[in-house]
């Protein structure tokens, strides 16, 4: 099978004919390590995870490209190319793994040309988790790339909470702080704590949303939308 990749909406083998040359666009980030060396103690103090968790750099993704074109076209794709991604914020999407979308900032580093035959290499310096399509209330995701036996479908608009509302949010591998829109003034209780959630979009930080069924229990009378963004490694 031929895989390719979209970027920004734009699919390269669709749109250019690309395919990508290798499928090992995506590597593991760097771990942000973080250690002191302590005179008069054997190894060091290793800080990493001082803040609970695990964080890490941003990766490279690095996709190589190669087609035949007539020699007079390849100067308006390569044009094409530049005028689309070059020095952009987008959005990538692999064809082996539909669920997610990689975000970050996007170069087209080298074109290189033998009469017909041209190559492009375009990189991105992209956020170290990929995002679940499909995330939010606010999210069309579509039936095409979605995985009806690995994806999760979250429904997280338009709750109806009369008096007190228990509601599950599944969690991702990657820590995510959600808005939660309300109609109405109400609270919401999160891990044994209650919170006040005033008219329209709040953020309360402590409630952080981790890998795993998440239980939040609204107390009121409205509606609420939850905007959260999942992701992996």
């Amino acid at each position: 099978m031929i895989y390719s990749a979209s970027i920004n909406g734009i699919h390269m083998l669709k749109t250019y004919n690309m395919p990508l040359e290798s499928m090992n666009c995506v590597q593991p980030p760097e771990i942000k390590k973080n250690s002191i060396d302590i005179p008069g103690r054997n190894g060091i103090l290793d800080l990493t995870d001082f803040f609970g968790r695990t964080f890490y750099e941003n990766r490279t993704i690095t996709m190589n490209f190669g087609r035949i074109y007539d020699k007079t076209i390849w100067p308006q794709i390569y044009s094409e190319v530049l005028n689309n991604f070059h020095g952009k914020r987008c959005q990538i999407i692999f064809d082996d793994d539909p669920n997610y979308y990689w975000e970050g900032r996007v170069s087209v580093d080298s074109y290189e040309r033998t009469q017909r035959l041209g190559t492009l290499t375009i990189t991105v310096d992209a956020a170290p988790y990929k995002y679940t399509i499909g995330n939010t209330s606010e999210d069309d995701w579509l039936w095409d790339p979605f995985d009806l036996d690995y994806g999760v479908i979250r429904e997280y608009g338009n709750i109806q909470v009369n008096g007190t509302l228990n509601f599950i949010v599944d969690g991702t591998p990657m820590p995510s702080v959600p808005e939660i829109e309300v109609s109405a003034d109400m609270q919401v209780r999160f891990n044994g704590k209650t919170y006040e959630l005033k008219y329209g979009i709040n953020k309360i930080y402590e409630i952080e949303i981790i890998n795993g069924q998440n239980l939040l229990t609204f107390i009121g009378n409205g509606t609420v939308k939850i905007n959260y963004k999942g992701g992996s490694l």
